[in-house]
């Protein structure tokens, strides 16, 4: 394995922190503000449009697709530089939904959205869980059946994030009613604007948006099949590997860390002392500095086994686990060293470091159920990595 970067990828990634301080203008980053920076507004969608015409979109798609072939490793270079500046890409439509379209979508699928979400003009939300299936995705209910060459697809949806402004939903549905576990599931492209869908806001204590879908009598063509119907598990299985690496980068992380060491360097307490010099505020920045080097570490690694075509479930599981834990842990230890104006949301005037630190700590506690919750992942780390028995349910 690698762990260093070659004179053309430190050169990339100097070209993206430049190009993507450049992208986040005053008035994205006010929109954003408004929006917990979850993306959607019109700023946002001209800024991904610009994003996918200069290229980067596709920067390791196949050049058949009219990308640039970059490896894995490269990828999560430019994952790292987006997501330290904070635009709120969507990466699981650019690098999970996509390929996987591109690799198994019907011939019409492919023609009608890989160019649109190249060119930042299509986003997708993903529809999988449901009020009584989660964690056991493979109970799912949501049936889709197969009339006169269309899907009739009814049922609900829980927790489908983003779709009150993508322009599809990635579902998960039950083609055969028959089964009641994961080999009766496929994947269907539904979009937004079908008849009988409609979308209900859930508001979160993060004040992040996610949604209920409802799907009545919704038809799409049976083109709309991503795979083979019935086999859809391993679609869902592969994607969620991918979205489990995007959910605990560790770029946003580092970049606070040196915002607060800078703030703490120039902040004098009362007897006039630096605070970067107190001994508890040392330990604080380097428990957050070792951290996120190890989580550094383990994201590279799965970059070069992603390079390597050879990424294991598992792998992806400790990623997530760790990552989304140490976040919580590491965002604690921060407000700590800035005190209780750490606290003030992005909205009060005598916030520090524009209420980042406040918002992400607030919101950190999704990414330990986001993408598969981290129970369920330690099962996975403890069966497929360790090769410990299942626990009987």
């Amino acid at each position: 394995m690698r762990i260093e970067f070659t004179k053309e990828q430190i050169s990339l990634r100097e070209e993206l922190r430049k190009y993507f301080k450049n992208l986040m203008n005053n008035k994205l980053k006010k929109e954003l503000k408004k929006g917990a920076r979850e993306g959607g507004g019109p700023e946002f969608r001209k800024a991904l449009e610009k994003i996918g015409s200069d290229g980067w979109i596709g920067l390791s798609w196949p050049k058949e697709y009219g990308g640039q072939e970059a490896t894995a490793l490269e990828q999560y270079i430019f994952t790292e530089e987006i997501m330290r500046s904070g635009f709120p890409y969507p990466f699981l439509t650019t690098d999970s939904i996509g390929p996987t379209i591109a690799e198994f979508g019907s011939r019409e699928l492919r023609k009608s959205l890989i160019p649109g979400i190249l060119s930042g003009k299509v986003i997708f939300a993903i529809g999988y869980s449901e009020a009584n299936s989660g964690t056991d995705l493979a109970s799912l209910s949501t049936k889709a059946q197969l009339q006169n060459k269309f899907w009739i697809i009814n049922g609900q949806k829980m927790w489908t994030s983003l779709a009150d402004y993508s322009d599809y939903i990635w579902l998960a549905v039950r083609t055969n009613p028959k089964t009641s576990d994961h080999k009766g599931l496929s994947i269907l492209v539904v979009p937004n604007a079908s008849t009988g869908l409609s979308i209900t806001p859930i508001l979160t204590l993060g004040g992040v948006r996610t949604n209920s879908t409802f799907f009545e009598n919704v038809k799409v063509p049976k083109s709309n099949l991503v795979g083979e119907i019935n086999r859809g598990w391993n679609l869902i299985t592969g994607q969620l590997n991918r979205e489990r690496l995007s959910l605990v980068n560790n770029a946003p992380i580092e970049k606070l860390l040196e915002d607060v060491t800078k703030w703490a360097k120039n902040k004098k307490g009362v007897d006039e002392k630096r605070l970067i010099d107190e001994k508890w505020v040392q330990k604080n920045l380097a428990k957050v500095k070792t951290g996120a080097e190890a989580l550094k570490l383990l994201c590279w690694k799965q970059a070069w086994l992603m390079t390597e075509k050879k990424m294991n479930m598992e792998d992806a599981s400790v990623a997530k686990v760790y990552g989304s834990e140490f976040f919580i842990e590491a965002y604690r230890l921060l407000m700590e060293v800035l005190g209780q104006e750490s606290t003030l949301t992005q909205n009060s005037s005598r916030n520090l470091l524009g209420g980042r630190l406040e918002m992400l700590y607030r919101i950190s506690s999704i990414l330990t159920f986001g993408g598969g919750t981290n129970e369920i992942q330690r099962d996975i780390i403890a069966m497929i990595g360790l090769g410990m028995p299942r626990e009987s349910r």
